[in-house]
């Protein structure tokens, strides 16, 4: 007799079918899911099972020609403990160790600057994942373009030869929910 089974969950987010590419990128963190009661296999010992909780963040950003990606972090058991996944994930994230009963969540909205590499599967042969192997706080002005220099109104218009195009303007913050599906 063959019993049907609810499938695992393999992603906690849906990120799309595009990959998305290798490089360093401002991202903007769009969610954060926090899953309670997690049956999965123990480190040490796979053949037991372990109930445990995991967390995992999603990330937006635009690449050089604009096109937009999501991607998401592994998941992470939800622990405070120095040497935990989710501790050193936050502590780089932040440039500092987080502090203790202070909720992560708050960082939902936030800027910060991702590292993506592509990783090829174990499992399929020819298949690569992208992964975020490292993550830092945005440098101080590195947030957005370079603002345009800004000229005296009685000054001349530049030179034909020289036309120059003001860069865009930087991107505003992410509204809560302003129905916008790409908030980044």
């Amino acid at each position: 007799m063959a019993i049907l089974k609810e499938p695992t969950q393999t992603r906690v987010f849906d990120t799309g079918d595009a990959t998305p590419p290798r490089g360093t990128f401002v991202a903007t963190c769009i969610d954060v899911k926090d899953m309670f009661g997690v049956q999965r296999p123990k480190f040490e010992n796979p053949s037991e099972m372990e109930k445990v909780d995991l967390t995992a963040f999603l990330f937006g950003f635009r690449d050089r020609s604009g096109a937009p990606f999501k991607i998401a972090s592994k998941t992470m058991r939800i622990s405070a403990k120095e040497n935990s996944n989710l501790f050193a994930f936050l502590k780089s994230w932040m440039g500092r160790a987080p502090q203790y009963g202070w909720d992560y969540c708050t960082l939902k909205g936030s800027r910060v600057l991702i590292t993506i590499d592509h990783t090829p599967s174990r499992k399929y042969p020819g298949v690569m994942y992208a992964d975020i192997v490292t993550i830092s706080p945005v440098p101080e002005g590195f947030a957005g373009p370079a603002p345009a220099p800004v000229q005296p109104l009685d000054a001349p218009p530049p030179a034909a030869s020289n036309p120059r195009t003001p860069p865009p303007p930087p991107a505003p913050a992410p509204v809560e929910d302003d129905g916008d599906p790409l908030p980044f």
